[in-house]
């Protein structure tokens, strides 16, 4: 019987690493047609359901579904945005609250409509490594790029290639790959968890959770 501790013990902790968000699923589903449209993927998605409610509530459910590419905020980046905000809160009432549900809509309908495009943008179509500009339905810019990514340590000949979401931060885009000494001023990179998700009207990226919702910073 002890023979078999440190076999069990792992597999525990392979299953356990697996098990965060911080493990990388890209390259979209085996099967990448969800055969829904995007909103009713969304509200089907136990990562995702939370941002189904955010679009209904800001009335942008026909532009979700319209024919659009939208780089998702999952459920951990919402609560990473509620958890910001009430901290900051807190910094003057200790007692305060706030939940999904305090967010006004006419924040949401502002700021969702940074994380979705007009069109399909796969990993197909692309550019890599720099990648290229985009301007999102509500006006702001976004870097797409699919870059190569050492996520093994070098153990691997050819990097897979990942698909990353950047914010520009200051009045102009930084070079690509350029070394940003402050990181205040350094624009915001965001890998993409799972990419390529065909909805019946459109094109889904889901974000890695380290990401918060409108990229929002406590001041």
């Amino acid at each position: 019987m002890k023979k078999l501790i440190f076999p069990i013990l792992a597999l525990l902790l392979s299953i356990y690493a697996c098990d965060g968000d911080g493990y990388l699923v890209d390259g979209g589903l085996s099967n990448p047609n969800t055969g829904s449209t995007t909103l009713e993927f969304f509200k089907s998605h136990d990562q995702l359901d939370t941002l189904a409610i955010l679009i209904e509530r800001a009335g942008m459910e026909n532009v979700v579904n319209g024919n659009a590419t939208i780089f998702a905020p999952n459920n951990l980046s919402i609560k990473n945005y509620i958890d910001a905000v009430l901290a900051e809160m807190r910094e003057s009432d200790p007692l305060a609250e706030y939940t999904v549900n305090d967010i006004p809509a006419d924040t949401l309908t502002k700021y969702l409509g940074g994380y979705i495009f007009d069109g399909k943008i796969t990993r197909e179509n692309m550019f890599k490594n720099q990648g290229e500009i985009y301007t999102s339905t509500n006006g702001e810019e976004r870097r797409i790029s699919l870059e190569p990514a050492d996520i093994y340590g070098g153990e691997l000949d050819t990097y897979p290639e990942l698909v990353y979401f950047t914010y520009k931060i200051g009045q102009d885009w930084d070079d690509w790959n350029e070394n940003v000494g402050n990181a205040d001023e350094r624009d915001n990179k965001f890998v993409v968890r799972t990419s390529n998700i065909m909805s019946t009207n459109g094109v889904i990226h889901v974000l890695q959770g380290n990401h918060t919702l409108f990229n929002y910073k406590r001041n």
